[in-house]
């Protein structure tokens, strides 16, 4: 199930590196334009548009996103010279996004569905970068002129939803998300229940899953994407009923407490429904763990193999020992998991997230981590991080191996 197609959101999209004289203060230019090209007509036309609205953003992987609104101008500067050739170029409003831009960073116009443009300035090299290039189907190339995004009919499921909202557009429940609804509201009348039980739901309305035999890959995917389908159905139903409360008087301080609470809520489950889907395909495989154990400086890996107890065993050798962070953003937050079991050299660690940059799978390899994603999402990584990248069952095989190598502990 999908939240259709990303044409359904994004007209059009096109991304280009952005020279100094594109950027107030670089290379002495003090001009507020974007340069405009023959590709670029092809997203705006061959028409002069002025006052089109904009939304701004800067995005970069370890800060908060800096977002403005104003507006861009579409114009052929030399329209009245008809005996010259038109000279195109794209002029901006003042913005506090073009304020953070770097020379070399990534300028990704695209259109959105009401004809309103968002100019999105992406740090070089940074894994928000590689993302939004894997959306909009934009070549890996560093071009100085327009590159067109070639993805416009790929299908958007739960995870390039979260790169369409990293850039504010919210996506569209399909119809069929209300019937899932009926169902919770019956079930759960009083509200839904605690992150394990409601991710055991989830998974149940998949059919049967067969645990012990099923890829893990796939479904550890498929539980992740029906999770996130019901919990965006569920909150857009609770939303319905509470902003109202908010309307009579207007209480904007109450709207956005509220929308930050939602926001908060949706990030935590997200986190935990990974690894519940994790626990649930240990268990049926019957695989040794201990989750949260505790290790030095009262560090909690989300799971330790084969035991917590075997870890503080010094007699049990550390070759036999594994442990499996699992975040389903990284970020930098993947260097918490360095630090969590002093005994173990090579850590891995299990993500949902698309099209890390290669700058951060090279810093993940060179610290002695191992990156771990499901094989539906594979293809959105390079060709070169393909080869490095382990599958969950590859993951799996692992800690089987060396349970059977190391002796099989009873189970605490």
């Amino acid at each position: 199930m999908n939240y259709g197609v990303l044409k359904d959101y994004v007209k059009g999209a096109m991304c280009k590196e952005m020279p100094g004289i594109d950027i107030p203060g670089a290379n002495k230019s003090h001009q507020h334009e974007f340069q405009g090209s023959a590709p670029l007509k092809i997203l705006l036309g061959d028409q002069d548009r002025k006052g089109i609205p904009a939304r701004f953003i800067y995005l970069e992987d370890e800060e908060e996103p800096i977002i403005d609104r104003g507006y861009l101008s579409w114009y052929d500067a030399r329209r009245k010279n008809p005996n010259r050739h038109a000279e195109w170029r794209l002029y901006y409003s003042d913005n506090e996004p073009i304020m953070h831009a770097r020379v070399g960073d990534t300028l990704t116009l695209a259109v959105m569905q009401d004809d309103s443009l968002a100019a999105i300035i992406t740090r070089r090299d940074s894994t928000i970068d590689t993302q939004l290039k894997w959306l909009f189907g934009i070549g890996d190339e560093r071009v100085r002129d327009y590159y067109v995004g070639t993805n416009e009919r790929m299908p958007v499921g739960a995870i390039a939803s979260i790169v369409l909202e990293a850039i504010g557009i919210e996506v569209s429940l399909p119809r069929t998300a209300d019937e899932l609804v009926e169902d919770m509201l019956f079930r759960y009348p009083n509200g839904l229940p605690a992150t394990f039980e409601y991710s055991s739901y989830c998974r149940s309305t998949l059919g049967t899953i067969d645990y012990a035999h099923d890829d893990p890959d796939e479904v550890i995917y498929a539980a992740f994407e029906r999770e996130e389908l019901l919990f965006r159905a569920y909150e857009r139903y609770e939303a319905e009923l509470e902003f109202p409360k908010f309307t009579n008087p207007m209480d904007v301080d109450g709207i956005l407490k509220y929308s930050m609470s939602l926001f908060q809520r949706r990030k935590s489950r997200a986190g935990k429904s990974l690894e519940h889907s994790l626990e649930a395909l240990l268990k049926a495989r019957g695989i040794s763990y201990t989750a949260q154990a505790i290790t030095e400086n009262n560090e909690k890996p989300d799971f330790l193999f084969p035991s917590e107890e075997l870890y503080h065993d010094l007699s049990f050798p550390p070759e036999g020992l594994t442990l499996l962070g699992a975040k389903t953003t990284c970020k930098d937050r993947w260097r918490q998991v360095l630090s969590e079991a002093d005994r173990i050299g090579v850590k891995h660690l299990v993500t949902l997230e698309p099209s890390i940059s290669v700058r951060q799978t090279n810093d993940m390899r060179d610290k002695g981590l191992q990156l771990v994603v499901p094989t539906p999402l594979h293809a959105t990584y390079k060709v070169s991080q393909r080869e490095w990248l382990w599958s969950v069952s590859e993951f799996f095989s692992l800690v089987e191996w060396r349970e059977r190598i190391f002796s099989r502990p009873a189970r605490l």
